[in-house]
């Protein structure tokens, strides 16, 4: 399996705030040394292998994960807990899932 993370760099050159909350965590967890590779999509050079990514991959969020198993088969997540549970196994809560989902899609309506 190969594990690229997209992160997200901003223009003060510093990364986003998701994206060093899920370096952060993904160290925490002792993950971060399963991911092979760490792309920026640096809003300072638009041209950055990362926007070259999401732009492929039709993704308008970062961090996002890009899984390429055995088999060839290539898997984009753009949830980061979807992510864990897929690729690790690990169970995140319910509410942890909703929060993420919701900071994702910040136009739904959810009652």
């Amino acid at each position: 399996m190969h594990i690229q993370l997209i992160k997200k760099i901003k223009l003060d050159g510093n990364p986003c705030r998701k994206s060093a909350k899920v370096l952060n965590e993904l160290q925490e967890l002792g993950l971060l040394e399963q991911i092979d590779e760490i792309i920026a999509a640096d809003q300072r050079q638009p041209s950055s292998q990362g926007f070259a990514l999401a732009s492929q991959y039709e993704v308008e969020s970062a961090p996002f994960f890009i899984v390429k198993n055995e088999q060839g088969k290539t898997q984009v997540y753009k949830a980061y807990h979807r992510f864990l549970k897929d690729v690790f196994q690990i169970s995140v809560s319910e509410e942890e899932e909703l929060s993420e989902i919701m900071a994702q899609n910040p136009d739904l309506d959810y009652i």
